[in-house]
C-alpha cells in the first residue's frame, strides 16, 4: 500500500500561500460561530490575532462596514502578503495587516474595542502571555473573543490510534498521544485562562460539527491533514516505527468506514468571550 502522504513536508513560499484554501474550510464553521457570537457595533476598532490568510478578519471588517477599523496580526509573512492583495482586490479601506507576533502585540495599550481569535489558542507557545497582551491593548471594558475546538476533537479516530499502540504493546506511545489530544482545552481551562489574566469570562456557548471522509486512505491524504495534523502524528512515533503504524492505522480506518459506510469525525468546539475588568 503507498504511504506517499509519509513523505509529506510543509514548504512555505508566495506559491503555495496563492493556493492556501484548506485551512477556510477546517476553520469556517469556527469563524462563523464567532461571528454569529460577536456584538457588532459601528466605531469599533478590532483586532484578529493569529488572521492567517485573512479570515475571518476580512469577513469582519466587512460586516462592520467604514465606521470601524480592524487589523489582523500574523508572524506569517506569506499569509499576511496575501490579504493585502485581498484587500486591495476587495477595495476595502478599513482594514489594516500587521506582521508580528501575539505575544507581544505591537499597538499601543487601551487601543482596541474588541479582539477576536478564531483557532488561534490551541496554537499559542505562551497563551497565557498572549491573554496578558490583549488585556494591556484593550480599553477599559473591552472584550476578547475567540473560538476553539475542545478537547475530544476527533475523538473517533484517536481511538482506533490508541487501539494500535496498545495492540503493538507501545503503552509509553499512548502517553504521548494522550498528552498530545490534551493539549486542546476545555470550557474551564480557557475561562481559568481568561480569569488568571484580567478578564472576566462574560459568555460561552458549544457546539460540535461532523467531518465526514470516504475511508482512511482519503483521510490520510487529504492535504489539510498532511499540513494540520500529519507532522505532529510522525512525531509522536519513532522513526522505524511509523511506516508500521501508520500502516496499520490506515488499514484500521479503512475497515470501519467499510463497516459504517463511511468515517465520521466529531469536532466539539465553543465560542468564549471574556470582558476586561
Amino acid at each position: 500500500m503507498d504511504k506517499e502522504y509519509l513523505a509529506y513536508k510543509f514548504e512555505d513560499s508566495p506559491e503555495f500561500i496563492n493556493t492556501f484554501d484548506e485551512l477556510p474550510l477546517w476553520s469556517a464553521p469556527f469563524g462563523l460561530m464567532l461571528l454569529d457570537n460577536i456584538e457588532l457595533k459601528p466605531n469599533l476598532t478590532v483586532l484578529d490575532i493569529g488572521s492567517g490568510a485573512g479570515f475571518p478578519l476580512l469577513e469582519l471588517a466587512q460586516r462592520l462596514g467604514p465606521t470601524s477599523t480592524c487589523y489582523g496580526l500574523d508572524p506569517w509573512t506569506n499569509a499576511n502578503n496575501r490579504v493585502r492583495e485581498k484587500i486591495k482586490n476587495y477595495g476595502l479601506k478599513n482594514v489594516n495587516v500587521i506582521d508580528g507576533n501575539s505575544g507581544q502585540i505591537p499597538l499601543e495599550d487601551a487601543f482596541i474595542d474588541l479582539i477576536v481569535s478564531n483557532l488561534g489558542i490551541n496554537n499559542f507557545e505562551q497563551p497565557w502571555l498572549v491573554i496578558k497582551e490583549c488585556h494591556r491593548v484593550l480599553k477599559p471594558g473591552g472584550k476578547l473573543a475567540l473560538t476553539t475546538n475542545l478537547n475530544g476533537h476527533w475523538k473517533e479516530f484517536y481511538k482506533v490510534f490508541e487501539e494500535i499502540l496498545r495492540e503493538a504493546g507501545h503503552t509509553d506511545l499512548i502517553n504521548k498521544l494522550k498528552m498530545h489530544q490534551e493539549h486542546r482545552g476545555s470550557i474551564q481551562s480557557v475561562s481559568e485562562l481568561f480569569s488568571n489574566n484580567g478578564f472576566h469570562p462574560a459568555r460561552t456557548y458549544e457546539d460540535h460539527f461532523t467531518m465526514k471522509f470516504l475511508n482512511g486512505t482519503a483521510f490520510l491524504n487529504h492535504h489539510f491533514i498532511k499540513l494540520g495534523w500529519l507532522i505532529s502524528w510522525k512525531e509522536l512515533i519513532p522513526e522505524n516505527l511509523q511506516l508500521f503504524v501508520f500502516s496499520r492505522l490506515e488499514e484500521n480506518l479503512n475497515a470501519l468506514s467499510a463497516e459504517q459506510g463511511l468515517l465520521n469525525f466529531t469536532v466539539p468546539m465553543a465560542f468564549i468571550e471574556g470582558k476586561k475588568l
